[in-house]
């Protein structure tokens, strides 16, 4: 086997290209021998210096810590996905459990609130370090923190369909301190519609002619509907007591399909009929919700009588007795138990 002869260029095995002395492309020649080549045409003040071991080792882990530590800083930070908050048919209200301590000390959630509707938001927690913020998501705008006014329920309207976000969260000192809560969020949706009380039949007893209830209205409950089964042939009579004076009532005559009286228009809160055919009346009694000031009811007697045509007597109530009255309208639909 032949020994290895150092290359050594010579002038066919070179050229000048742009004044710089490169390998000439007629000849080949190994790796090794163009980087020697090239070697021998760095200038000694442009070599590369010497560089220890461990020296550059603890330079380039340095330079890779420092990389990821950028890297890592440059991230954005992502919060949890908020749960979305719904309601069960025919429910005005939702309710959500849940557990907060040093590594989980907030949770999101977000709730769709229809036209119309009132958003209320309630808090149970067996720790008073607990609180809720509320986001109006369509407007951008933050509608309360719990933490600077200290309620523990909230409402608003709302004129348009709006998404909210709500934050449970702990306060920070506490989280510092290594406290734990288990809280209850109560999240409500309800109209006027909900809040109405349920129609009330109205039912004669025995040889009395008279059928009498007693209710009462407010401000986010301004209506309560009755119903009342009238015979053939016999006149019917309906008095409104109420001691303030914008309660008002309607008649509708279901079997016809037709409105009867108003008495915000007629000006009194008494009317009378005779009934040629059986039917079934709905009365409405109602109030404008500006007339009775939040917070305070309107209470009244509906009283309801049929009898003979011509039976004077029996056109009269027998006094002003009535019957116990129903459950009053609430402010809001009692909310569901909490933890």
């Amino acid at each position: 086997m032949r020994g290895s002869i150092p290359f050594q260029p010579s002038s066919d095995h070179r050229h000048k290209l742009n004044g710089s002395l490169v390998p000439s492309p007629n000849r080949c020649q190994s790796v090794s021998d163009t980087f020697s080549l090239f070697d021998n045409r760095i200038p000694d003040n442009a070599r590369i210096p010497y560089m220890p071991r461990f020296h550059f080792l603890r330079s380039t882990a340095m330079g890779v810590s420092l990389g990821i530590a950028a890297a890592c800083m440059s991230l954005p930070a992502f919060a949890a996905t908020p749960d979305t908050v719904t309601f069960a048919a025919n429910s005005v209200w939702a309710q959500e459990i849940g557990n907060l301590d040093h590594s989980g000390s907030s949770h999101d959630y977000t709730v769709a609130i229809a036209a119309g509707k009132t958003l209320q938001v309630n808090l149970h927690s067996n720790n008073a370090n607990v609180y809720f913020k509320v986001n109006d998501q369509i407007h951008g705008k933050q509608l309360l923190d719990s933490h600077e006014t200290g309620v523990s329920t909230w409402s608003s309207p709302n004129a348009t369909a709006t998404t909210y976000a709500i934050q449970v969260y702990m306060a920070p000192d506490a989280v510092k301190r290594g406290e734990t809560a288990k809280y209850a969020l109560q999240v409500g949706q309800y109209g006027a519609s909900d809040l109405k009380p349920p129609t009330t039949a109205m039912t004669f007893q025995a040889n009395q002619p008279w059928s009498v209830q007693a209710g009462s209205l407010a401000s986010g409950a301004p209506a309560h509907d009755f119903t009342v089964s009238i015979a053939a042939g016999m006149a019917v009579k309906i008095n409104l007591v109420a001691s303030n004076p914008q309660l008002h009532f309607k008649v509708n005559d279901q079997t016809a399909d037709k409105n009867l009286i108003d008495t915000s228009t007629s000006g009194t809160n008494t009317w009378s009929d005779l009934v040629a055919t059986a039917t079934t009346y709905t009365i409405q009694v109602y109030v404008d919700p500006a007339a009775i000031p939040a917070g305070q009811q309107a209470p009244f007697t509906l009283q309801v009588a049929q009898y003979a045509s011509g039976d004077a007597q029996s056109a009269q109530p027998a006094g002003a007795t009535t019957a116990a009255p129903p459950a009053a309208a609430a402010s809001a639909p009692a909310s569901p138990a909490s933890m």
